[in-house]
């Protein structure tokens, strides 16, 4: 009894595999267009090729992407002229090199500024003492009252003497002893008096002076104080001025050594014609082959299915297993 053949399952396989790769060649072509924009273009251009790792015969694609005349012609002079800038900034290595080669020299540089440190301030004026000035004041009444007693009783003890005298008096006699004790007396008295006299104005001139003395000393300090103050701040203002000269110098010192540096990095900079940018756009959707080996394997199984001879093996398996189950 004859049958339908059975499918070629290797074959539909390989035929499944031809159609998965004709689905992704047509895919990547579809996402290779050629783009133009007023900037510049992209192409791509296919071209057959050998696959390194299998040896066999492939498509490969390249990519050239190109600027207008206008820009391209910018892009040629720019490329000439940073040739010529890189060439300039080689020289200028040299240079460099010796800025950077030598340690800095801060001997040249303005001394800093210093804190002021002088005494700034003064001592107190010499007042004197002033038991001194009060013993030259009482002095000086005593002798001005001196200078008038001293001639008054000298003319009153002449006078008492000729009286005395004229009374036929002597020293030796009772009489003129005590007249003459008793113009003692108001000497003494007139004495103690004009020195008790001289103390208090001694003591008051004394005290006098003594205030203007320290006055005038309270006047000298503050003066001399407010001019050393005006001084330290002269001192401190030179000694930032000091500074602020020193750290200019500083700062010019670093920018010479490295100026080349900086003419170099100019030169190298600059700008740059940048590659066109393309729009973007939909790229194709992965399509689906034909399911041939799922159709071949589809079509073995109702192939099977049909098959006169393969009902009547499994009628046979079932009597079979049955004659074996009544012998058990």
């Amino acid at each position: 009894m004859g049958g339908k053949s059975s499918p070629d399952m290797a074959s539909a396989a390989a035929a499944q595999g031809e159609a998965n790769r004709e689905v992704v060649r047509d895919q990547t072509f579809a996402n290779r267009p050629d783009q133009y924009t007023p900037w510049g273009y992209t192409s791509w251009n296919p071209y057959q090729t050998t696959d390194p790792a299998t040896g066999e015969a492939t498509t490969a694609w390249e990519q050239t992407q190109g600027l207008t005349p206008e820009l391209q012609d910018i892009l040629n002079k720019q490329i000439a002229i940073q040739g010529g800038r890189s060439d300039v900034a080689g020289m200028l290595t040299g240079r460099m090199g010796a800025e950077f080669g030598a340690p800095m020299d801060w001997r040249g540089l303005n001394p800093m500024g210093q804190v002021p440190t002088s005494q700034f301030t003064v001592a107190e004026g010499d007042i004197g003492d002033p038991n001194a000035w009060r013993q030259m004041s009482t002095d000086a009444m005593q002798a001005s009252a001196d200078s008038r007693l001293n001639p008054k009783f000298e003319s009153q003890r002449q006078q008492l003497e000729i009286k005395l005298r004229n009374q036929g008096l002597g020293p030796e006699d009772e009489a003129w002893r005590s007249q003459m004790e008793g113009l003692g007396q108001q000497e003494n008295d007139a004495r103690n008096q004009a020195m008790w006299s001289s103390i208090g104005a001694g003591r008051d001139e004394s005290n006098a002076m003594f205030e203007q003395m320290a006055r005038r000393n309270d006047q000298n300090f503050g003066q001399a104080l407010a001019a050393n103050q005006q001084n330290y701040g002269q001192a401190m203002s030179s000694s930032a001025y000091s500074n602020q000269i020193r750290q200019q110098q500083m700062t010019e010192a670093m920018q010479k050594r490295g100026f080349s540096l900086n003419e170099i990095n100019a030169l190298l900079s600059g700008q740059q014609v940048q590659n066109p940018q393309m729009p973007n756009f939909s790229q194709a959707a992965a399509a689906q082959p034909p399911p041939i080996y799922q159709a071949a394997a589809d079509q073995a199984s109702v192939d099977a299915a049909s098959s006169p001879w393969n009902a009547l093996i499994g009628a046979a398996g079932t009597a079979g297993g049955a004659y074996l189950g009544t012998l058990g």
